[in-house]
């Protein structure tokens, strides 16, 4: 709800603090929480580059930045008071923004809320004592104080202590920007800047807006990390030409794995339960130039199973812990609750897919977690419920620097670190018996 006090004159460093706000206590995504929020909308194009900085750079460092703030703090103020701390202290310790910015627009922020502007004496304090002794605190955490117990520990027990502490450095690191392109990649990375990092992506360290870059209107490419392109490609290893496939993709939106599938001349049936990302989906597939079939649908219910399919691609809801380096959100707005609940979930749709795919057609099924309990443990479960079908193991030497896990492909953030990692991603590839 909009305050009118700050009608005329909201700022980057209060749509940051509201953003905080509806991430840590409700757990909304970081995207939706700045782009609903009405004084977001009110700023420069600049500011909101600022506003998102600010929260991202909280959420990655957000464990530094407590460990920090409570050495200055005796007992925790209001919710929003505490979210205006951590963005101050943000900028004073990992943006280099000048004091006087950061500590006095904080303190203002906290000022013309009327609701807390007794807090704004102690921000004051707070922020200066970060200001002169903070850096020397600093220096006694580390990037695993970001990462929330349970999963860490998860981590650690799944991977190894090593991998684990990895992840961790690439959870603090801005990613590069991953296009996939239709054709020629070494072309397109040499028209914007880039470099071809495997297949047809080519990787940005730099990209600014990305609409504004060569090719966008043209259909070139479109957007998906390495990750997330892998699954189309390693099932065309495998297979072959998916030219004239049936193929459903059961959790399709944003669409870059339709998209795929669609320039190779696979005839797709895109479903999605959500209008709003249907709409990316449908808006890329109008761009590219290719064509699927889109549907508003539960793909839980979707169909009579009637009509059967030669590939299934269910690219599931998960925890999407895989996903941090891009959404630092994601880590702070799960628990071990919400993990059962989409595990129960992923197995229904499996059974789903089971039901509309052909005798000797290929189910594809991945996850952007980095949890094995959405991954292979879901795959020991599905070869047990369903003897009818077969794994299909990745073993290529083309897939080998990806990881292999009991052969399936487990990617981690801190692979082909030397070229930017990419999102931790599942994937694994079953055959229907004929």
């Amino acid at each position: 709800m909009s305050d009118p006090i700050y009608a005329k004159n909201a700022s980057s460093r209060l749509v940051a603090i509201r953003a905080l706000n509806q991430i840590l206590t409700k757990g909304e995504q970081l995207e939706s929480s700045l782009s609903n929020d009405p004084y977001f909308n009110r700023l420069e194009i600049r500011d909101r580059a600022f506003a998102r900085l600010l929260v991202s750079t909280t959420l990655r460092r957000l464990g530094q930045v407590d460990a920090v703030l409570n050495g200055f703090v005796k007992r925790t103020p209001p919710v929003f008071v505490q979210n205006a701390l951590r963005i101050g202290a943000t900028q004073l310790l990992f943006l280099g923004t000048a004091e006087h910015a950061a500590v006095d627009e904080t303190v203002n922020t906290i000022k013309n809320h009327r609701k807390y502007v007794k807090f704004a004496g102690l921000a004051n304090a707070v922020l200066r004592k970060v200001t002169g002794e903070g850096r020397k605190k600093l220096v006694a955490t580390t990037p695993r104080d970001n990462i929330p117990k349970w999963i860490y520990r998860s981590w650690e027990k799944s991977f190894d202590r090593a991998a684990a502490r990895q992840m961790a450095l690439e959870y603090v690191k801005v990613p590069p920007l991953d296009l996939t392109v239709k054709s020629d990649p070494e072309a397109w990375a040499e028209k914007l800047g880039g470099e071809v990092v495997f297949d047809n992506t080519v990787r940005l360290s730099k990209a600014g807006q990305v609409r504004e870059l060569p090719g966008f209107n043209d259909g070139a490419w479109w957007v998906q990390d390495l990750s997330s392109s892998l699954p189309v490609i390693a099932l065309e290893d495998v297979i072959g030409d998916v030219a004239d496939k049936k193929v459903l993709d059961m959790c399709a939106a944003p669409g870059g794995k339709t998209l795929q599938l669609a320039v190779r001349g696979a005839a797709v049936t895109a479903l999605d339960k959500s209008s709003r990302r249907l709409n990316i989906l449908k808006e890329n597939l109008d761009r590219i130039g290719v064509s699927a079939e889109v549907e508003k649908a539960d793909a839980l219910t979707w169909g009579d199973n009637s009509e059967t399919f030669d590939i299934i691609l269910l690219d599931a809801p998960c925890s999407a812990t895989g996903t941090f380096r891009r959404h630092p959100d994601v880590l702070h707005n799960k628990d071990p609750k919400q993990l059962s609940s989409l595990i129960k979930l992923q197995r229904d749709l499996l059974l789903s897919a089971v039901e509309k795919l052909r005798p000797g057609g290929f189910l594809m099924y991945c996850t952007c977690s980095l949890q094995v309990e959405e991954g292979e443990e879901q795959m020991e479960w599905f070869l047990q419920e369903k003897n009818d079908f077969e794994a299909i193991r990745f073993s290529d030497e083309k897939w080998r620097e990806f990881g292999n896990s009991s052969g399936y492909l487990r990617l981690l953030p801190h692979q082909k670190r030397e070229k930017g990692g990419l999102d931790g991603f599942f994937l694994a590839l079953f055959r229907r018996r004929l």
